[in-house]
This record gives structure tokens, sequence and C-alpha cells, in this order.
């Protein structure tokens, strides 16, 4: 087989869907639209396109090492959307920044990564989702997490897990070992590896040995402020002249103090690695029901020196989504949940199926990226979206029933070339009075008509036939025909 007429294979990771797939997916994603709408979200739609940079800023390392970036004609660095959240601020930034508050957005659309293809994860997927931007405080949390759980509900999953945790926990005891900005997003990328089976803390500290080797050199002082290592070299230098200590040798004085300080920086560096490690093994521990859970990690947070105000706000959220009947049983706590996402600063959460291994939704509050995008301040945000094919799959293995396809009602056909043009005007008439309604094309013989109509399920035969005044129409289910005018077909078709 040359070249030429060798077939092309689909891309790997692109999933194809057949006419049943595509109508249940299609009717999912209407669904939640519907149901993102009664809750007041407005849709909107972005681009599959967007200037890379916009992902590049706080997406994480966990997307941006899996997005689909490319070069453009003009020499712009472009990328296919890996999620839709970052496009959504985009969006508001470029449309509504005077628009008042709350404003609230819902959407659906593919989105691109390059992850490894397996069941319920593929290279190009669809989300559908809300964004609201305004909204502060538990209440707007709990609007959020309780739309996403009402809109599974609606589709007929009854069983799911919702899992919530609040990054902010994590944020704050890093930002207070004042540990450089790599390290921090090091860390926060790796949280949930701690926990993960096959990997944990000792995977984590190899992995940060090869991204970071050389985070203890000379050249890779992280962060240290203009001046700031001058000045502590002096200090040194004045506490070892207080203490009578000469440096003596074949190297400068100042080569020996740099070479201490570099040290002394270096195991104070891995201190505060260690013990921000020891903290999120600890917050692993901390997973379980709401009651039980909270009230350890006040306990937890205090050993560290640092306030409940994360937990009480778990606390909050968690009455007022009593408020919205969700029921506590299907409710976890997961303080190590991290979402792998750069953007989120408090509460997060997760939807899973029954058996808890498959993620259905994601999502939570990243107040500080409308203003990372290039906003004039901080808006308070939050939001989730949902996989639609994992959907699709949970209501496959759930059982619940899956819309079916609309299957074509009639077969229009000519009984003989001078009534071709008769029979595409039945057709359309058909079609606008609601019957679907399929035209024949390759002016078969009324034996192979019904040959097709039945190995397609089509219940009806009409013969057109621009001699007679009425029409012929044949029920192939019953094998009875009737001769009837064209206006009273509709009526019969529908019962």
């Amino acid at each position: 087989m040359s070249l030429e007429n060798r077939p092309v294979d689909s891309v790997r990771g692109m999933l194809d869907l057949n006419s049943q797939q595509a109508h249940a997916q299609a009717q999912v994603r209407r669904s939640l639209l519907d149901a993102f709408q009664l809750a007041g979200y407005v849709p909107i739609e972005a681009p599959l396109v967007e200037q890379a940079d916009l992902y590049l800023r706080k997406s994480g390392a966990e997307i941006i090492s899996k997005m689909y970036t490319f070069e453009d004609f003009g020499g712009r660095r472009l990328a296919l959307r890996p999620e839709l959240t970052a496009s959504i601020v985009r969006y508001y930034l470029s449309n509504d920044q005077n628009l008042p508050f709350p404003l609230r957005y819902a959407y659906s659309g593919p989105v691109f990564r390059y992850e490894k293809p397996q069941r319920g994860r593929f290279r190009q997927f669809s989300m559908a989702g809300v964004e609201l931007f305004g909204g502060d405080g538990p209440s707007a949390d709990a609007e959020v997490i309780a739309l996403a759980c009402w809109t599974l509900k609606r589709l007929g999953i009854e069983k799911y897990r919702l899992v919530i945790g609040h990054v902010g926990i994590l944020l704050e005891l890093l930002g207070s070992l004042g540990l450089s900005s790599r390290l921090r997003h090091f860390l926060l990328d790796s949280m949930e590896d701690v926990g993960r089976p096959g990997r944990g803390l000792d995977y984590v500290r190899k992995r940060l040995e090869e991204i970071h080797p050389a985070r203890h050199t000379a050249s890779s002082a992280d962060e240290i402020l203009p001046g700031s290592e001058e000045e502590a070299r002096a200090a040194l230098r004045a506490s070892l002249q207080e203490m009578g200590i000469e440096l003596s040798g074949s190297r400068p004085a100042d080569a020996i103090i740099g070479r201490m300080f570099r040290k002394q920086r270096a195991s104070d560096e891995d201190q505060r690695v260690e013990r921000a490690f020891a903290f999120i093994q600890g917050l692993h521990n901390l997973r379980g029901a709401p009651g039980e859970v909270l009230e350890r990690a006040r306990a937890f947070l205090a050993e560290y020196g640092l306030g409940d105000e994360p937990l009480s706000r778990l606390a909050d959220v968690m009455a007022a989504l009593a408020a919205y009947d969700i029921d506590e049983t299907h409710v976890q706590i997961q303080l190590a949940l991290g979402r792998g996402l750069h953007y989120y600063t408090d509460v997060v959460f997760e939807l899973y199926d029954a058996s808890g291994q498959s993620q259905l939704c994601g999502g939570g509050r990243y107040n500080e990226l409308v203003q990372s995008l290039g906003g004039r301040k901080s808006i308070p945000a939050v939001g989730f979206a949902f996989g639609l094919e994992r959907l699709r799959l949970a209501l496959e293995e759930q059982g619940a029933p899956l819309p079916a396809v609309l299957e074509t009602q009639v077969l229009v056909a000519a009984v003989s070339s001078s009534a071709t043009h008769a029979s595409m005007q039945a057709a359309q008439w058909l079609r606008e009075h609601g019957i679907r309604t399929e035209l024949d094309l390759r002016e078969r013989a009324a034996r192979a008509q019904i040959s097709y109509a039945n190995r397609r399920s089509i219940p009806f035969l009409l013969l057109i036939d621009d001699r007679e005044e009425h029409v012929i129409l044949r029920n192939l289910v019953e094998a009875s025909e009737v001769s009837l005018p064209l206006e009273e077909v509709v009526q019969v078709v529908n019962g």
C-alpha cells in the first residue's frame, strides 16, 4: 500500500465518539448547563487557543508540563487551553471588569493536555463548569459546592463522595518558613505525592534533588534580597572578631566567611524543608468525617504555631452545605488536598464516583488569580469544572439511564424520477413539523427501500408519486399501509 493510500490513524489520546456516546455526552452537557443557569450562571465561550503565558503564570507544574504549545506565524507563543478557569478570568478582564458583583459564569468545551491515555483520561476531553466572581465568605463556597452536588443528582448520580480541603493551611506554613518561591511551588505540587501509594516522602525528597540539584551552591542562592547576604557576612565577621577568632590560611577571609554563610544557610533551609515535609505528612493524617477531623486539626495547627481560621472557614462551609441538604455521610475532610494548581488560595474540593476512584469534578477558591493575570486588584473567586467523559462513564457504571439517540422516524422515497422534487418538498415539510426524516438519494426500488429502512430501524416508509394527490405511508413494524394527505402523516407517525 502506497503512502498516499495508507489510512490516517487518529491521534493517540484523542477520542472518537459513536452516535450513542456523542448523543449521551451532548445530553449530559445540556443537563449541566441547564442546572448552572437555574442557579443564575450565564453561559459564555472562550477560544480554544490562548496566549501560553495565561497558563504559565499560575497553573502549576502538573498542567504546564502537559500543555500543547506552539508558535504562530507572528512569532507569538500560544497554547491549546489545558483548562478553562484562567480563560474565564481573561474573559472577565477583557470584557466585564466594570460590571457589578457578583458575576456568575457558566461554560463548556474541549481542553487539551498531554496525558497518559487510560480509561476516563484522554488528551482531548470536555469540561463544563462555573466561576463565581465577587462572592466571598463560606456562603459563596457552599453555593458552588452544593451546585456541583445538585448537578450530579439531576443527572441521576446519587452515590458520590465529596472531599473538601483548605490549601491555605499549607500556604500559611510555607510562608512562615521563609522558603523560596521555587521551593514553595515544589512543595505545593508534591503535597499529594507524599500520601500517594508507591511514592511518599522518599520519592519527593529524591525528586527535589533531581529538580533542584544545585540549590545549595553559591550560584543558586534563591531569592536573597539585595544586600542581605552582604549584611549577613558583615554580621558573621563581627561575631568572629568579638569571639577573638582570626581567619587565616591560603584563602581570603571573605571567601571563608562566604562559604561559612552558605553552609549555614543551606543547613537552615534543609531544616525548614524537613519541617514542611513533616507538616505535609501530618496533613495526610487529617482526613475523615468533618467533625472528628476538624477537632484533631486544631491541635495539630497549634503545634506549628498556626491559627485555626481555615478550620473555622471549613466548619462554616459545612454548616452552609447542611442548609442545602448535603448529606454529611457523603463528605470527607482531607487537609492534604492540593488540586495541583498554584492559583488556589483557600477552600478546595473534589467529587468522586461511588467507587471513590474516578474524579468527576474539582474546584475551589482562587482569590489572587484575577490580579495575577492583570486585574486591577484581587477579586474573591470560586468555581469548579466537571469532566464530561468521566460523567458519562459514571452514568454507565451506575446503571443510570442514558438518553437514547433520536432515531429517524420516516424514510421518504420517490416512486419515479419525476417525483424526485416532490419527495424533497415532502421531506422538508415533515422536518419543519418535527418529524425526524431521511430522504432516499439512491432511487432504489420499493423492495430495496423496505430492506434499507428495516436495517436502520426506521418504522415508516413514505412513498411520493407526483401523479397522485395522496401519499402512501407504510408502517414497516405492523406491515400495513395507508393512503392519506401529507398533512395527516405527522399525526399518524406521532401516534
